[in-house]
């Protein structure tokens, strides 16, 4: 590495950081003008950098929209240093990194992590601080990656998010800022020939969309050409780049085990190599063009591309809180934009079904003190959920499901204040009246805040004036908690860390970086009681515009203006019809009634108060007693105990564990109602026959969606305290999960279990709003997803789906009544079975754990008990079936799935091509086999090893699409009923409940080439990928298999994630190795996988990777690979598909059910094998004295025996000969 050499760093004063911070910082700033924050965190296992700079899609020149994102793309593909493209993310690869960039208004940042070895990281670093001393642009690296940026954008044509963002931006002044398309694409940037082509074409057809850059081109020659063109985008990148990316404008976040003063001489003489002055050209704009004509034409482009980089820059505010102190309100949305009044309805149609309500209400700037600003109050306010909120009042009025507020659009010079509400189908009936609420709450805020002033200038206020003060007890205790947040939560990973911190930053400078918003100097008396006043008093319908977003909205104003038409583009506003420039949307902009908004403006409803205190939050921080001094301070590199098995009878078992990790007092809990009546009814005539049911699903679904809608309002107080719960529903049963703070866990944990139980909660208006959800999501599926997701959805359908299809699914959905949901919450009840499964780690001993577990078993006791649950009619589940997820086995062939989407603004195709494993994959040591163990291993290792060159060669270099990914799956299945019967007989059968199913994904969202090309591409990948596997150095995949072990290794840094790791493995595991009542304390259920995985990925070598491969992958006779296609409008479905090879072909949903009805689960004991009489009876002959299981047999007549593992007729050696 070549460097300069580094003068002495400027160090700044230490950081504010919480009490359960352990790291150490080091802040400073180099002569340069560069802002680091060093970060030693001794207990990582990765090392992570991220640089944010302090510019984005606000600095992008009018005539080039999308030039910083581009910018931020073509920074990875090399540098002057390491110009190989792919160098970078190939490293990171190879050394279990990742990385990411994104582009914001005012951001760019880029980040990325590596395992930890000095070696390694340094070298990483060293690439990564290249991008910003000296990127390459190549000319045919831009004039590939500007297709990388339009797709990109392609996919979020789809996006409702995306599209609804692009109008309210076009809402806004044009001349503002904001109204820049920030993503960009091909259009926007002609950087290849063809799209500068494209461009100039449009110029000559004197098209609406113009290329602004053929009247800045004009400037230089009236004679230019598409070259000129293209090479002019690759001289705004490089200006762009030069003026943007200077050291002061940037900061720096490195963070890792390594000590303070290594990681200062890792990053003190690199990022002093990033230059100061902006004013280097680049001779020749690398060409091979030597000319002196050429060279004077790029002097010319590249001067004018400086000046336009520059006079675009001034338009963006600045982003440092201290330089942003001068800058004047200067709000994007203003009444006359619409006509001169408001407030004015903006109406949208969304792709996926919603029904949104959003007010929006343009305010001053709060920019320079977050922690102190007017709309954290009002956000806290007007989102509350609990009693006497806009929320509960709306809600109980079944109108509304869901109600946030806060800032939508932030920066120095304007704030933009949303509510958003989403509308039941009654709620949008009623949408003027919702609207009516939302300003009665603002009313009444401005009561409160006349109060709180009137109190603070009488500073003698008695005792009973202070207590009538509400607002400054609210604010009061918004502080609490967000300072007790901020000093009570431990460090997270070190690669969101560092891009975050960048980003605070460049804003807020290294003294607050970390502390930000977290209300430490506040209290009740700085409550900024005038500023809010002022606020307030803008929450009115003369400070607002209004959107609604439905079907019903849309036709409603299609109807108004169906006889009206749009004025032409630079005419004067008129209401009606609009139409956005880069996404070309519709939308209407409608004037609101004077009656509705004088009404409005009086508006007054006496139930609408503000909150009552906060009785969640904790009385105590206090560690638990028994925790041991030694754990008393965090030390997560310490080695993950298993949770230990405290009570395991009829009633379920009681997992604890206190923790020693994380010093903080915060619990996690979990509790299954393990039942099969989640997901299955009961054959006709039996009590302990279990089938999977469609409706029963659903009516779960509802179920638990019910309960979160009936406690929101009860238990929201909870959640701002820092206790959040859901309840779920899964193929296993009903999952309760408590997380927060030790003090109230148990008792909010015990409220919900009761509540639950009683069925009290289910009423009309929340079961409409659940069943309308569903049926909406279901009905807009197919017309708003993208293709991709779409694909997955086909793929899933034939492999793990149980139901028959969306189509299917929303006919259930909508022939389910209240009554149905009632009786199957009634329905739980009657399982004599349930068993409780039960995890409780963290702040909490073992004797509160065994306490809260008992009275968890009494209440479903007591529930169970009821008199409708009669003994001779209960229905059994413990028969030694235990409910769980499922997926098929997929027969020896290649299934190939077509269909094309129905979403019609979808331009993209997409394939997703999956490899399942016949051999069932690894569950723990003493849980599976050694070949199990070793297969996993090796396709864990082949998908890191394919997926950079994956990446690189279909997306660097063809650019098929934005998104080309590969990956490691992990699915599970659990034997199903009429197996475990037919299995019973064999005393030395295996208590098998869950098998694991390993799989290689690999995908491409395209609308470059036709899918049926893309998956060719793919295959030709994969075919010289084993060439390159073949040849690839011991060495090379010793390092690969060394860095996924040390990824699979790295502890677990949070307590939620570490009970779900552990619970995860109770919930499939624990039934098949404990009997009831067993007196095991320690028990093996794959705790420490990741370090037996680890030690075998170590041990694999090149042969058996490529005898996986071949298998897994490549040959036809022993591979079982699902093909799934959708296809978009770029290149829509072909009337005749070809077959190929041995596929099966199937593009409609009958053929897809078909197949799928002669696929068998995926069982150890169960396997395809050509059709014989012979083998049928011997199937036959094993089940045959279970009369109930032979339709299972009927089913599976192309499957091996029941198994001769299974049923204990030849030994284990066997099964490995078998299932090969």
């Amino acid at each position: 590495m070549s460097q300069t050499a580094a003068k002495s760093p400027k160090y700044h004063p230490p950081i504010i950081q919480g009490h359960s911070d352990y790291r150490t910082y080091r802040p400073l700033s180099l002569p340069n003008g560069i802002t680091i924050l060093l970060v030693n965190d001794p207990q990582s296992k990765h090392f992570a950098a991220s640089v944010s700079v302090g510019s984005g899609a606000s600095s992008d020149p009018r005539a080039l929209p999308g030039l910083a994102h581009f910018c931020e793309h073509m920074c990875f593909l090399g540098s002057a240093a390491y110009p190989q493209e792919n160098i970078y993310k190939q490293y990171l690869s190879q050394h279990g990194g990742k990385s990411n960039a994104s582009t914001s208004m005012s951001h760019t940042t880029y980040q990325f992590d590596i395992l930890a070895d000095d070696t390694v990281a340094e070298h990483a670093l060293d690439i990564f601080s290249n991008f910003f001393i000296s990127p390459l642009f190549t000319k045919s690296g831009t004039g590939r990656e500007v297709h990388a940026v339009d797709s990109e954008n392609s996919k979020n044509l789809v996006n409702d998010g995306r599209r609804r963002w692009q109008i309210l931006k076009d809402l806004g002044d044009a001349t503002h800022h904001f109204s820049k398309f920030s993503t960009g694409n091909k259009f926007t940037l002609p950087a290849a020939s063809e799209d500068a082509t494209a461009a100039g074409a449009a110029a000559e057809s004197k098209d609406v969309n113009v290329h602004p850059l053929t009247t800045v081109l004009k400037e230089i020659d009236s004679n230019y050409n598409e070259e000129d063109m293209s090479e002019f985008v690759r001289a705004a990148l490089l200006a762009f780049h030069r003026y943007h990316y200077r050291p002061k404008n940037m900061a720096v976040v490195v963070v890792g085990p390594q000590e303070l003063d290594t990681l200062e001489s890792w990053a003190v003489p690199r990022f002093s190599n990033i230059p100061e002055s902006e004013d280097t050209m680049v001779a020749n704009g690398d060409s091979d063009n030597h000319s002196e004509e050429y060279a004077t034409k790029w002097f010319r482009l590249e001067k004018l591309a400086t000046k336009l980089i520059e006079e675009a820059a001034k338009e963006a505010p600045p982003v440092s809180v201290q330089d942003a102190k001068t800058v004047n309100y200067d709000p994007a949305f203003r009444p006359e934009l619409q006509g001169g009044k408001w407030p004015v309805l903006v109406t949208t149609k969304p792709l996926q079904s919603m029904r949104k309500l959003v007010l929006f209400f343009p305010m001053h700037p709060t920019y320079d003190n977050p922690d102190r600003s007017p709309t954290r109050i009002l956000s806290h306010l007007f989102g509350h959920e609990g009693k006497g909120s806009p929320f509960a009042t709306l809600q109980d009025s079944g109108w509304i499901s869901s109600l946030s507020a806060g800032t939508r659009v932030g920066g120095p010079d304007q704030n933009l204040f949303q509510i958003d509400v989403s509308l039941t189908e009654e709620g949008e009936v009623h949408w003027k009246e919702v609207v009516n609420v939302i300003f009665a709450y603002g009313k009444m805020l401005c009561d409160a805040v006349e109060v709180s002033l009137k109190n603070n200038e009488t500073c003698n206020a008695t005792a009973a004036a202070a207590e009538e003060d509400v607002l400054r007890r609210v604010w009061d205790e918004v502080g609490r908690i967000d300072r007790m947040h901020f000093h009570q939560t431990s460090p997270g990973a070190v690669y969101s860390f560092a891009s975050s911190v960048a980003q605070s930053i460049t804003k807020h400078g290294t003294n607050k970086c970390l502390s930000v918003g977290s209300m430490l100097d506040e209290s009740p008396e700085t409550l900024p009681a005038e500023r809010l006043a002022s606020y307030c008093k803008r929450i009115a319908p003369e400070n607002c515009f209004i959107e609604r977003c439905s079907e019903k909205a849309w036709d409603e104003v299609k109807e108004k203006y169906k006889d009206e038409e749009k004025g032409e583009e630079g005419d004067a506003f008129q209401f009606g019809k609009q139409t956005e420039k880069w996404y070309g949307i519709d939308y209407y902009i409608s004037p609101v009634n004077d009656e509705d908004a004088n009404v409005w403006k009086e508006a007054h409803i006496k139930s609408l108060h503000l909150p009552e205190p906060n009785l969640f939050i904790p009385r105590s921080l206090e560690l638990c007693p028994e925790l041991p001094e030694e754990a008393r301070t965090q030390r997560i590199d310490k080695s993950m105990d298993p949770p230990k098995l405290v009570v395991n009878n009829s009633v379920g078992r009681l997992w604890h564990r206190l923790d020693d990790r994380y010093a903080l007092p915060k619990s996690s809990l979990t509790l299954l109602l393990r039942t099969p009546t989640s997901e299955h009814k009961l054959r006709p005539n039996s009590l302990h026959h279990w089938d999977y049911d469609s409706e029963t699903a659903m009516k779960s679904n509802l179920l638990t969606g019910i309960f979160s809608d009936a406690m929101a309002q009860d238990t929201y107080n909870a959640h701002l305290a820092g206790l959040d719960w859901s309840l779920s529903k899964s193929s296993s049963g009903y999952t309760l999960s408590c997380y927060g703070y030790s003090d109230r866990l148990s008792d909010l944990a015990l409220k919900l279990l009761s509540e639950f139980t009683t069925g009290n909660f289910v009423n009309e208006s929340y079961f409409q709003t659940n069943k309308d959800k569903t049926i909406r999501g279901l009905k807009s599926y197919f017309e708003s997803k993208r293709a991709d997701s779409l694909a997955m959805y086909y793929r899933n359908l034939l492999m793990n789906w149980r139901g028959d299809g969306m189509e299917k699914s929303l006919e259930l959905a909508k022939s389910i009544t209240m009554e149905k949901v009632i009786g199957q919450h009634e329905t739980i009840w009657t399982d004599d079975g349930i068993v409780l499964e039960c995890l409780y780690t963290g702040n909490i001993s073992e004797m509160d754990a065994r306490s809260f577990f008992d009275k968890a078993a009494g209440i479903i006791k007591t529930r169970s008990s009821s008199p409708m649950n009669g003994s001779d009619t209960a229905a059994k589940s413990n028969s030694g079936w235990v409910p769980g997820p499922f997926e098929r086995r997929l027969p020896y062939e290649d299934i190939e799935l077509h269909f094309q989407s129905q979403n019609e603004k979808e331009e993209n195709g997409a394939v997703i091509i999956t490899y399942q494993s016949q051999i069932p994959g690894f569950k723990g040591k003493t849980l599976s086999s050694e070949e199990s163990m070793q297969r996993s291993a090796a396709i864990r290792l082949l998908c890191s090893i394919i997926k950079e060159p994956f990446f690189n060669e279909l997306r660097t270099k063809q650019q098929l699409g934005y998104i080309v990914s590969s990956y490691y799956d992990i699915n599970f299945t659990s034997r199903q009923p009429d197996l475990v019967e037919a299995l019973s007989t064999s005393a030395s059968s295996p208590s098998l409940s869950t098998t694991s199913v390993d799989s290689m994904v690999l995908y491409v969202l395209s609308r470059k080439e036709p899918p049926i090309e893309v998956t060719s591409r793919i295959d030709d990948f994969l075919v010289n990928f084993r060439s390159r596997l073949k040849d690839m150095d011991a060495a090379e995949i010793q390092g690969y298999a060394d860095s996924l072990a040390d990824s699979l290794t790295k502890p677990i840094r949070k307590l939620g994630e570490e009970a779900k790791y552990n619970f995860c493995k109770i919930r499939r595991y624990a039934p098949e190795v404990l009997g009831v009542e067993s007196e095991q304390a320690d028990v093996d259920l794959g705790w420490d996988n990741p370090q037996v995985m680890a030690n075998a990925l170590r041990g694999l070598d090149r042969s058996y990777l490529l005898q996986v491969f071949d298998e897994l992958v490549l040959k036809q006779e022993t591979r079982t690979r699902i093909v799934s296609t959708v296809y978009g409008k770029t290149f829509p479905m072909p009337a005749q598909l070809k077959t190929r090879g041995t596929s099966s072909t199937i593009s409609s949903l009958e053929d897809l059910l078909a197949k799928r009805s002669k696929m068998i689960p995926f069982d150890p004991s169960t396997n395809y094998q050509p059709q014989s009489s012979s083998t049928f009876f011997s199937l036959v002959r094993s089940v045959g004295k279970h009369r109930t299981a032979l339709h299972y047999a009927a089913a599976a007549s192309m499957m091996i025996g029941v198994g001769a593992w299974a049923i204990g007729l030849k030994s284990s050696s066997c099964e490995k000969k078998q299932l090969k």
